[in-house]
């Protein structure tokens, strides 16, 4: 063998050793760092964790408002078609006593001129009818009294 060639060999066997020594202390210069990279990666995996439970737990919370929202949406239709019905019926009966207002002294004219006229035809019946009631219940009275 050449001399150049074993010291070509030699060359690369000191290159060889002195690139695993630069290699171990890059590496233990490195360590904290890719520990420090470890602990943080764990730091941000916990946060995302914490904060994708918050999130799910404020869209349940946003869900459940948007819940009762659409039922006081449906509550506050139906109060107002009642409200609306109401009215309807507030505004008929308004009209009615508006009605009754205008004809009431026809009505109270036709209610007298009836309730005169059964006191002249049904009086006379019902006074003979009260005056017949009166006297046999005097008479029941008497007999009931005169015996003891």
């Amino acid at each position: 063998m050449a001399i150049g060639y074993i010291i070509a060999l030699i060359i690369l066997g000191v290159a060889l050793i002195a690139l695993l020594a630069i290699g171990f202390m890059a590496f233990k210069k490195m360590k904290p760092t890719f520990n420090n990279i470890k602990e943080t990666q764990s730091t941000v995996n916990d946060h995302i964790d914490h904060f994708t439970v918050e999130a799910d737990a404020v869209q349940t919370k946003v869900n459940q408002i948007k819940v009762r929202v659409e039922d006081l949406q449906k509550v506050a239709t139906i109060k107002m078609q009642r409200f609306d019905e109401l009215s309807d019926h507030a505004t008929s009966l308004n009209n009615s006593l508006t009605y009754l207002k205008d004809h009431s002294a026809e009505y109270s004219k036709g209610i007298s001129k009836n309730t005169v006229d059964e006191l002249k035809t049904d009086g006379p019946r019902i006074a003979k009818t009260f005056n017949l009631a009166f006297k046999r219940t005097a008479q029941k009275q008497k007999a009931r009294y005169s015996t003891k």
